[in-house]
């Protein structure tokens, strides 16, 4: 067991040396490396904060275009919208006056038909007058032929064929034509 100690002391001693020599050989090589290495360490920490401070600025910047264009887009929208509103209020008061201007226009027709409907009943009651009166007259006319031929007939009988006669005659007389024209159309046929 000691030899196997001292042996391993020996071996420990022996690594010892191995470090010096590697110090030795290396030591400057190894010193350089890792200067470097640390100066790599530094330059690349600082290219990642570079980075980092360009992504975070890229990143700034795209989110002020993106909120300038979305108020841009929001003003067309807007704009967009209050034309479609003022044509759409056009349209309806462009409605409401046409509208309007039927309403007129019906109203003067109704109107004048109005007015049309009424002398109508103006002059048909005129007519109804003028007729009644026009047969009062001929009632009156054919009740005094009545009573003259009456009167004349008094004294002398009268056959069947003289009565007819002079009923035919005043009917014929309320009907504006006379008894000898009327045998005169009546012989032509």
């Amino acid at each position: 067991m000691q030899n196997k100690n001292k042996q391993k002391e020996g071996d420990i001693s022996q690594l010892g040396n191995v470090d010096q020599i590697r110090e030795i050989l290396f030591g400057s090589q190894s010193r350089e490396l890792n200067e470097k290495f640390e100066k790599l360490e530094t330059s690349i920490k600082s290219m990642h904060d570079e980075m980092r401070k360009k992504i975070e600025q890229t990143q700034n910047d795209f989110n002020i275009r993106i909120d300038s264009e979305l108020e841009a887009l929001s003003r067309k929208m807007k704009n967009i919208t209050t034309q479609q509103q003022d044509e759409f209020s056009d349209i309806r008061d462009g409605a409401l006056k046409q509208e309007k201007r039927l309403q007129h226009t019906m109203d003067i027709m109704e109107e004048e038909l109005n007015a049309k409907r009424e002398q109508l009943h103006k002059q048909q009651i005129e007519g109804n007058s003028a007729l009644r009166s026009e047969m009062d007259t001929l009632k009156d006319e054919v009740l005094n032929t009545l009573n003259e031929k009456i009167s004349e007939i008094s004294g002398v009988k009268l056959s069947r064929d003289d009565a007819a006669e002079i009923l035919m005659e005043a009917a014929m007389a309320m009907k504006g034509t006379q008894i000898k024209e009327q045998l005169a159309i009546a012989q032509k046929k």
